[in-house]
Parts: structure tokens; C-alpha cells; sequence
């Protein structure tokens, strides 16, 4: 063989080799990419249908509390009742003694909440740690570019908070929750 001939084909296939390279950190990255995005879209869901279920677990265990409210509503009215009928004092009803309440119900619904929140606030970390992961690999070199090129986006996460949780960041200031009604 002759030596333009060896040369003409270690460069064909120095570029062949360099090309599959480019090709396979193409297709990886895009790869990379469409797994997080997937990831993402997925959490986003899941999350939508977590905050569902931590809504219809505290608003069906307030009904019960709501139930159990009436119902001890009821026997207060009906023992006092009774006893104005018969003549009973004060001092009488008083010293009487009243039916005991279960608070379990109550303490199962603080718990309910505690446990749903909880569950949320790590969920949404966990979407946004994603989103932040997706964001740097559309940012940093070079996967930024052969993403770019693909005519790949930032994904939009949305993160649930509340009103006064806005208004904090808005105002910069955030006073202290007052837990009883003045």
C-alpha cells in the first residue's frame, strides 16, 4: 500500500471515529435530557394527585369532627334541657358530670395535617432539586449547546405556596402567626 493511501484512511477514519463520538454524546445527552424531563412531568403529576389526596383526608376527617361536634352539641343541650324541666340549679349541673369528649379525632386530624404537609414540602423539594438539575444540564458546556441545537427549554415546575407565603416574599417581611383569634 502506499503511504497517501494509509494516511487518506487513518484520517477517514480518525473523522469516522471522531464523528461517532459526536453522534454518541448527542444521543446521550438528548437521552439524559428526556429522562429528566419525563422525571419532572411525571413528579408534577404525582404531586397534583398527592395534594388531592392530603385534601380529601383532612376534609373527610373534619366531617367526622364536624359529626362528632353535633352530636356532643346534642347531649350538652339535652342533659341541660332535662334538668331545667326537673328543676335543677346550677350549682347542681355544675357539680354533675358532663360527658367525657374523645379528642381522638382531633388529634388524628393534627396529625393528618402534620403528616400531609410534611409529605408535601418534601415532594415539592424533590421537584424542584429535579428542575434544578434539568436547568444546569441545559446551562453547562457542552451540553448546553448540542441541547440548544435540539431546540430543548427549561421545563415551567409549578410549586404550590400560599398567599401569605407570596405576600412574605413580595414584602420581604414575614411577622410571627398568631394561632388564636384576637
Amino acid at each position: 500500500m502506499n503511504n497517501k493511501l494509509i494516511i487518506t484512511l487513518a484520517i477517514v477514519g480518525a473523522l469516522g471515529l471522531g464523528g461517532l463520538m459526536v453522534i454518541g454524546s448527542v444521543i446521550s445527552t438528548s437521552n439524559q435530557e428526556v429522562s429528566l424531563r419525563t422525571t419532572i412531568e411525571t413528579k408534577q403529576r404525582d404531586n397534583t394527585s398527592e395534594l388531592d389526596n392530603a385534601i380529601k383526608k383532612i376534609s373527610q376527617s373534619a366531617q367526622v369532627t364536624t359529626a362528632q361536634k353535633e352530636a356532643l352539641k346534642e347531649i350538652i343541650v339535652g342533659n341541660s334541657q332535662a334538668r331545667n324541666t326537673k328543676g335543677g340549679s346550677l350549682a347542681t349541673f355544675v357539680t354533675e358530670a358532663v360527658p367525657n369528649v374523645d379528642t381522638s379525632t382531633f388529634n388524628n386530624l393534627m396529625n393528618i395535617i402534620t403528616s400531609s404537609r410534611d409529605a408535601w414540602t418534601m415532594r415539592q423539594k424533590e421537584l424542584l432539586d429535579l428542575s434544578r438539575e434539568h436547568t444546569t444540564l441545559l446551562r453547562r458546556f457542552p451540553s448546553g449547546v448540542i441541547l440548544s441545537i435540539l431546540g430543548r427549554k427549561e421545563i415551567p415546575v409549578t410549586i404550590v405556596t400560599s398567599t401569605r407565603t407570596e405576600k412574605a416574599f413580595e414584602t420581604g417581611k414575614d411577622d410571627d402567626v398568631n394561632v388564636f383569634n384576637k
